[in-house]
């Protein structure tokens, strides 16, 4: 499917500066750096091939946590469309678990099944070689689109990886690895419909939508993160996302269609403040207002 690349737009480029270095300031006494925010956000309004984008430290490395699903489930949807993929309702099942509810056992059972790998002991020599090339697979799907910051070539894992799994680490540098601005890129990319056909969108887009008018909090972390997100939007604005939380991370990359009409993607990731719920939201908060103010598209 063709794929215009974001156009960058200086305006808001220095929004999203204001934005992070508020929000800096708002949580920086709770241990929140600009080194540990960026944000980036693709203006989809207009529905037009060009489509404005803005960031702040967007092409600042992170390890993803859960985001790289989204990575996963998309190159799922591409190789599903080629006929490569049987009618498996297990590994539907696994898919629909990765995305909704971020199992990371589900998230296993994908990769195993989109790579031809699976976890195991150490292997070595040529069963090694070819292993390692048939896990890659999702990478060079990616670069093959001009990803370039991104690796996307490991499951993740509740506890911790063994055998061939922690081998392919190859003591932490190879870990999976992503940008904002290229977690902002892809989402942009599924929702337009850039990845593949009419059904496979469709698919992916009920995926990802969250129920953000709900009261109560959700016990499992995807929706709940998405709920909170969504608090700060106005009321009947609609979110597609999927979050990412490990270690000291918390990430949340979402499409957001405002009553008003304006359409836009935001990615923001961060370290260091992953018990601090407030910073996530209320960026999306900032972003929001800030496209609420615009006229209605026409």
């Amino acid at each position: 499917m063709p794929s215009a690349r974001p156009e960058p737009s200086p305006e808001l480029d220095e929004f999203l500066g204001r934005t992070a270095r508020e929000t800096v300031a708002e949580f920086g006494p709770q241990g929140l750096s600009e080194g540990g925010l960026s944000i980036a956000v693709i203006d989809l309004t207009g529905g037009g091939p060009a489509c404005p984008s803005g960031s702040f430290r967007g092409d600042a490395p992170y390890y993803p946590a859960s985001v790289v699903k989204i990575f996963f489930l998309a190159y799922y949807e591409a190789e599903k469309e080629k006929g490569r993929f049987a009618n498996n309702l297990e590994l539907q099942r696994a898919v629909k678990d990765m995305i909704t509810l971020s199992y990371n056992d589900a998230t296993g059972f994908v990769v195993d099944s989109i790579t031809g790998t699976t976890s195991g002991p150490e292997l070595s020599g040529r069963e090694w070689s070819d292993w390692k090339e048939k896990r890659d697979a999702v990478n060079r799907y990616f670069a093959a689109r001009g990803y370039t910051a991104s690796n996307a070539d490991q499951k993740t894992f509740c506890e911790d990886a063994y055998g061939r799994e922690q081998a392919f680490r190859e003591g932490g540098k190879n870990r999976n690895r992503m940008t904002a601005t290229e977690a902002a890129r892809l989402f942009k990319e599924i929702v337009r419909g850039e990845i593949v056909g009419r059904e496979g969108t469709e698919e992916m887009s009920l995926l990802l939508a969250r129920d953000i008018a709900a009261e109560k909090p959700f016990e499992e972390m995807e929706p709940e993160d998405a709920r909170l997100a969504g608090q700060g939007l106005p009321k009947g604005s609609r979110l597609w996302a999927k979050s990412g939380d490990a270690y000291d991370v918390h990430h949340l990359v979402g499409r957001v269609v405002l009553p008003n009409g304006s359409d836009f993607v935001i990615a923001v990731f961060t370290q260091g403040v992953k018990t601090v719920p407030g910073v996530i939201p209320g960026v999306f908060a900032k972003v929001a207002a800030h496209f609420a103010e615009r006229p209605p598209p026409r």
